[in-house]
Parts: structure tokens; sequence; C-alpha cells
């Protein structure tokens, strides 16, 4: 314990009817003629506990010295922070941010409380309090933190610090700094992989995922199915983890997309369907059908788009969702999930003339929204190949239906479906 520091004297005897202090006034382990004591010392009772410093008798308070000849008047008083500030930092979090007092003897210190209101500033019993403690920083003299999650987004608010100590007889309170603070908005999360994040100053979320396409075979492949989820519930510090579906391999399906908190799944979206790697089998299913493949001179059957089925050239088509596969459900939303084209099958004959006639086309063409097209035939006699080309990257669009040959002019492989993709909205 510091010493006791004394302010103000007086002349003549002593006399415990005119002292103000108590017992309770005074720091337990040292003694004084007090209010009460019947003009003999008494034992202080008064305790200091957190990170309090030297004490006092109370700031104001009087009382006599040992030898019953001098008043004095007690100038304990809570120590003054040195400054007070408030920055915005996620959504509804803002980071409070003040510097210790200085250590000085009979100026004792705790920890603050800070308290809100929208209306004007708190001080240091109005509005509600927030927080109460040291923060991250017991040092004298050093800035400490603390996260504080007000209630609003996009609020003005009006903050109070007030610095305190705890006595056995009570919390003391010091002088109050005040700041103010407008808190964030909401905020959007595009996840082209998959990825995890700790909740910081929101409440809710939603989400619109979109599975990985699905790979082709003959005919295109599926696109990934899509997904629209609002209102989730969330809090601060809460860990959410996202997955990204992945595009699928030739005649493979497309990877989930999903999105858990704290390990529990909240949504999640299906990849779309691979194209049986066949000759004349259907086209695979999705978000959007993939097209059909085809013989001859009939084209590739066109992928499906915003939900619908892919086209039915000469073999069968894949099936959408029948619903659309824009962002959110909303009509000028981004298109996602274009289905995979089916491709063609070049193949001669001779006519009766004995002349060799040759039967091919292009493959068909991607639905929007990511899509790949089917492989085919251009040109004239002896066509040229045209590669089936894979969905586009995180649109969750199928892969184009691979061109053949019936006659020895050759094959290729088809293509792969694209990523998924996850939008977060925090708020």
């Amino acid at each position: 314990m510091g010493n006791i520091l004394m302010t103000g004297s007086g002349g003549g005897g002593a006399g415990s009817d005119d002292c103000t202090a108590t017992a309770a006034e005074l720091l337990k382990g040292y003694t004084g003629i007090l209010k009460g004591s019947d003009d003999e010392p008494v034992q202080g009772i008064l305790e200091l506990t957190g990170n309090a410093q030297a004490a006092h008798v109370l700031n104001g308070e009087t009382f006599y010295s040992n030898d019953a000849k001098t008043k004095h008047t007690g100038n304990m008083t809570v120590n003054s922070l040195l400054s007070f500030s408030v920055a915005a930092y996620s959504g509804r979090r803002v980071i409070a941010t003040w510097t210790n007092p200085n250590q000085a003897a009979g100026r004792p210190y705790s920890g603050v409380i800070i308290r809100y209101d929208t209306g004007g500033y708190p001080g240091a019993s109005g509005g509600v309090q927030i927080y109460k403690g040291a923060g991250n920083n017991h040092s004298a003299g050093a800035a400490s933190q603390a996260f504080l999650d007000l209630p609003n987004l996009n609020t003005r608010y009006f903050l109070s610090c007030t610095p305190y100590v705890t006595t056995s007889i009570g919390e003391l309170f010091g002088p109050t700094l005040n700041a103010e603070i407008t808190t964030g908005g909401s905020t959007s999360r595009t996840f082209t992989a998959s990825g995890s994040f700790v909740v910081e100053g929101f409440t809710k979320m939603d989400v619109f995922l979109v599975g990985g396409g699905g790979g082709a075979g003959y005919a295109g492949g599926g696109s990934g199915y899509t997904a629209t989820q609002y209102g989730i519930p969330i809090t601060t510090g809460n860990n959410v983890s996202v997955v990204v579906g992945g595009g699928g391999g030739p005649a493979s399906n497309g990877g989930t997309s999903s999105i858990s908190v704290n390990g529990a799944v909240k949504a999640s979206a299906a990849g779309g369907n691979g194209a049986p790697d066949s000759y004349g089998v259907a086209a695979g299913n999705g978000g959007s059908g993939g097209g059909g493949s085809s013989t001859g001179r009939v084209r590739g059957g066109n992928g499906g788009s915003d939900g619908g089925n892919g086209a039915f050239p000469k073999f069968p088509n894949g099936t959408g969702q029948g619903r659309t596969t824009r962002a959110w459900g909303n009509s000028v939303g981004a298109l996602y999930a274009g289905g995979g084209a089916g491709g063609n099958n070049h193949y001669n004959n001779r006519n009766n003339e004995g002349d060799r006639v040759e039967y091919f086309n292009l493959g068909g063409t991607g639905g929007a929204g990511g899509g790949g097209n089917g492989g085919g035939w251009e040109g004239t006699n002896y066509g040229k190949a045209v590669y089936p080309t894979n969905g586009t990257p995180n649109t969750g669009g199928g892969g184009g239906g691979r061109y053949s040959s019936s006659d020895g002019w050759g094959s290729c492989n088809p293509a792969y479906g694209g990523s998924g993709i996850v939008i977060v909205n925090l708020y």
C-alpha cells in the first residue's frame, strides 16, 4: 500500500464529532480519529480490489491524524483516463480504445465502464452499459482495447467511458470521457473456392449457392443446381465454413456446394449430373439440363439455361430444375448454371453413284450462364473437328459433349463441368 497523502490543516485539539470520515472511508491498515470514534484513533476498513493502486481517505471527507492535533481532508479520487476513442470494425461491431491512467499515489484504478445511447452521451449512469473491465492491456499509461457489439447497423451511437475502482464499500467513479461512432452496414462475400470465416458484428446471413456442373459424355452435362436461403441466424464468434462444389470430370457428377455454421449445414446445392459416356443416351439433368447428342447433318442439342431443359436433337436431352438459376432467384440477378451442349457424331455413306458423301455438323451451344459448347465438325467435305468446351468456372455450367466419328474420323474426350459458387450476405 502507498502512504496516505493529506491536504488541509487546522489547529487546536481533536474532536471526532466534527469529522465526516468514517472507518469505511479510511484505507484498511491506517488509523485516525474519525466520525463516531469517541476521540480515539480507529482502524480504517476500506479495501480496494482489482488493479487498484495507493489509496487515501475518500475525497472531501475530514479526519484527524493520530496526534489528535491536526485536522485533514481526504483527497482519494479514481485516476483519470488519458484518452478514449471508438472506431468502426465490422457490421455492428466497433472497437473501443482508451489509454490507461499513469500510475499515481492516491489515485486508484480498476478498469472502465462503457455505456451507449442514441440520443446523446449517457455519462456514468445513463443509457445502456455494454462493457465493464480493463481491456486487453492492464499496464499504466498503455493503450487498451475491447470489441463492442452494438444493436443496429448504420446507426449513430454516443458512448461514455468512465474509469472505476472497486472497494469494500462499492464502486467509485472517475471523470467520464465521450466518443461517437456510426456502425457499419451489411456486407457481401463471394466464395469461388472453399473457405471459412468467423462472424464479427452480424446476426443474420442470406446465402446463394450453385453446385458444380456435371461432366459430359456424348451428350452435355447438367449444370449445378442452385439454392437460396434467407435469414440464417448467426452471432459474433460463430465459425462459418463454405464448400464450393467442383466441376465433374467426364461422365461424372459435379460436387455439392454448402454452408455450415459451427459444423451444422444450413444450406446446400447439389452438383449437376454427368452425361454417361455412351452413344445415344440421355444428357445430364441439373439446374439446367444438358443438350442431347446428334449424328450427321443434325447439330448437337443446345444446353438449357435459367432452369430449363436442354434441346432434344436426335437423342434425349437433360431436364432442368424448373425455376430460375439467377442469383437469389431474382429476375435481374446474374445468370448461373447453364447446361452443357451435346456433341455431333460424323459419318459418311456412298450414294447411288458410289461417291462417298459426308454427314456432319457442329455441336450445340452451351446454355447461357456458363454451359460448355458441344464438339462437332465444320466445313464441307472432310470436315474440320471443333473441340467441346468445359463449363465456365464458378458458374456451375455443364460440360460440352464430345464429337465422334463412326467411320474412322476420330473422336475426343468430353468436357468437364464448371465449379460452383457461394455468395453470402451478412447483416
